[in-house]
């Protein structure tokens, strides 16, 4: 029983310093300079994407119920409704391929599931 019960609370731990990490993308948005070449982690549902397989280009916007920001990925483009979670370095004043993103996160190797 103790076994089970270090096991459970460990994992409430874990789950609860997890969720603690994450920025929430108002806080990003009403201080994008603060955030600036900060490393953060949101979390969220993909609510847009924009894919350019020619320039092997891609972006993707994760809302958090706080707000809406746009992610640079590292690798692949998730599709729109995944739930995401995504750490990396927040860049403002970004364009890509022409059009302006204001301020964007630009994944890290790290990513965390949800």
């Amino acid at each position: 029983m103790k076994k089970l019960t270090f096991s459970l609370t460990t994992i409430l731990l874990i789950a609860l310093i997890s969720c603690a990490a994450r920025t929430r993308i108002f806080d990003i948005k009403q201080t994008p300079r603060r955030f600036h070449d900060k490393t953060v982690t949101v979390a969220g549902t993909v609510t847009n994407t924009i894919s350019l397989p020619v320039l092997k280009v891609g972006v993707f916007q994760i809302d958090d119920g706080s707000g809406k920001i746009w992610v640079k990925p590292k690798h692949n483009t998730p599709f729109k409704g995944d739930r995401v979670a995504v750490t990396g370095t927040i860049k403002v004043g970004i364009t890509i391929s022409g059009r302006s993103f204001g301020v964007i996160l630009f994944e890290s190797d790290t990513d965390e599931p949800l």
